[in-house]
C-alpha cells in the first residue's frame, strides 16, 4: 500500500457503495488526491478481476469459478 493512501476514505467510498448510498462514494473519491484515486481504481480492477471467471464473465451470473 503507498504512503499517501488512506484505508479509511477507501473502506468508506466500498461501504457507502454497499449501502446504495453513489452521491457519498461520489464525495468521498472526489476528495482523494489523485494519486490515491489512481492507486484505488487500481486496487479496484484487481477486486474486479477476482470477481470475474477466466473470460470476463461475472461470476453468479452464469460464470465459471476459478
Amino acid at each position: 500500500m503507498a504512503a499517501n493512501m488512506t484505508t479509511f476514505a477507501e473502506t468508506a467510498a466500498l461501504w457507502a457503495v454497499m449501502n446504495g448510498d453513489d452521491t457519498e462514494a461520489r464525495r468521498i473519491v472526489a476528495d482523494m488526491p489523485p494519486g490515491e484515486r489512481a492507486e484505488f481504481a487500481a486496487q479496484l480492477d484487481r477486486l474486479r478481476s477476482m470477481l470475474t471467471d477466466r473470460f470476463g464473465n461475472d461470476i453468479g451470473e452464469g460464470g465459471e469459478r476459478p
